[in-house]
């Protein structure tokens, strides 16, 4: 649903108009979701999340970089879509850490345990992210006069230079878009592949700790926390990393492409790394947990690098008029990667090993690795000389 909300914002209401009304049927899927069990109205529920969650994403980012270029302040988006990515991650680990205490909070003590007080337990749970939710609405709402000013459907139809400026974007963009594809279906392992290999293979004690006795396990559900929490760690970390590098290359910034592809070598290294555990298991070494660790800091670093960048790099190639739908195809690379990710999960154990299923991976994103190369310096070379052509024209 990225793309309807895209075109919807780029065409007919505008990135505000489209935020302030998709939101009203997330709020009450979350109603919805809490108060009911019955199936059918549970599928509503998740129908009228994804619908507000799908179609206000593709435009909360470029709203943002809308408000920074008003303000002219461009060579500050970098940093401005890393805190962007940053906050979402801070009402992540909110939402995993906090929600399932909330939930056992009210689940009967006495020990007499039914459906109903489950239910009401989960009912309670849900209702804070939708309190919270009308607040954050009523909070950007509030924002309105901040915000640039937004004449959709007020604007001259295209010319066909447009029209070809924009399928040329799409063009350039497109081989870029199709290797992330890969990245997802590597990254998104996380949420069970490796958990499955975790229970199986991985030592939990953390010395001089042992994580399973204090509910810290990574297989059970409050565990979700921990990547968001890595990616607060990390952001600072991230845009020290950068800025450091433009200083030593004289203050000239890193094309956006090339630190994307620091992320596809790290998340190389982490398949590269997995796939030794998967060995040492297969030969009865039980994997230390320290390990698994070292794996998740090492691609939720690359997250950084392709996730939260792929955001800054949909909105700085768009065309003007542009901007949601581009980012509405990005964020479509997660739906197509997580669904190839879907298919190879089934292989798992049966017929791969541990060892040959990340083993291919390696394959996999290797060769991504080597692809992306060529496209981002060719990418770098045809944005070069559109800029010097640009320059001359002025």
């Amino acid at each position: 649903l990225t793309l309807p909300g895209g075109f919807i914002a780029d065409r007919w209401l505008g990135r505000y108009k489209t935020i302030v009304y998709f939101s009203i049927p997330y709020i009450f899927g979350h109603i919805l979701l809490g108060g009911t069990h019955i199936p059918i109205f549970i599928y509503c529920a998740l129908f009228l999340l994804a619908t507000g969650s799908g179609t206000i994403k593709p435009s909360c980012s470029p709203l943002m970089g809308m408000i920074y270029e008003k303000e002219k302040k461009d060579a500050l988006l970098p940093e401005a879509f890393s805190y962007y990515y940053l906050a979402i991650n801070i009402g992540s680990v909110l939402s995993n850490a906090a929600l399932p205490n909330v939930r056992d909070y009210f689940l009967p003590k006495s020990g007499v345990w039914t459906p109903h007080a489950r239910s009401i337990a989960y009912q309670v749970a849900l209702a804070f992210p939708t309190v919270l939710m009308v607040i954050a609405l009523a909070v950007f709402a509030v924002g309105k006069r901040y915000y640039p000013v937004e004449k959709v459907t007020e604007r001259p139809p295209k010319t066909e230079e447009q029209k070809k400026a924009e399928r040329a974007t799409l063009a350039r963009i497109g081989g870029v878009f199709l290797l992330i594809i890969f990245w997802w279906f590597v990254y998104d392992m996380q949420a069970d592949i490796w958990i499955y290999f975790t229970r199986d293979h991985v030592n939990l004690t953390l010395w001089p700790f042992n994580l399973a006795p204090f509910n810290l396990s990574p297989l059970k559900p409050e565990m979700q926390w921990v990547n968001p929490a890595l990616i607060i760690l990390f952001t600072p970390l991230f845009n020290w990393h950068w800025n450091r590098v433009k200083k030593r290359r004289g203050g000239v910034a890193v094309p956006t492409p090339q630190k994307m592809l620091f992320g596809f070598v790290l998340t190389l290294v982490t398949v590269v790394l997995l796939t030794g555990m998967a060995f040492a298991a297969s030969k009865g070494i039980r994997i230390s947990v320290w390990w698994m660790i070292l794996a998740i800091a090492l691609i939720t670093y690359a997250e950084l690098a392709i996730s939260m960048l792929g955001l800054l790099f949909a909105y700085e190639q768009a065309e003007p008029g542009t901007k949601s739908f581009v980012t509405a195809l990005f964020l479509l690379t997660v739906f197509a990667g997580d669904t190839l990710g879907a298919f190879y999960a089934n292989l798992y154990e049966h017929p791969l090993s541990p060892t040959q299923y990340f083993g291919l991976q390696i394959v996999l994103m290797a060769a991504c690795t080597v692809i992306f190369a060529f496209v981002s310096r060719r990418f770098d070379r045809q944005t070069k000389l559109n800029d010097s052509s640009l320059s001359a024209a002025a």
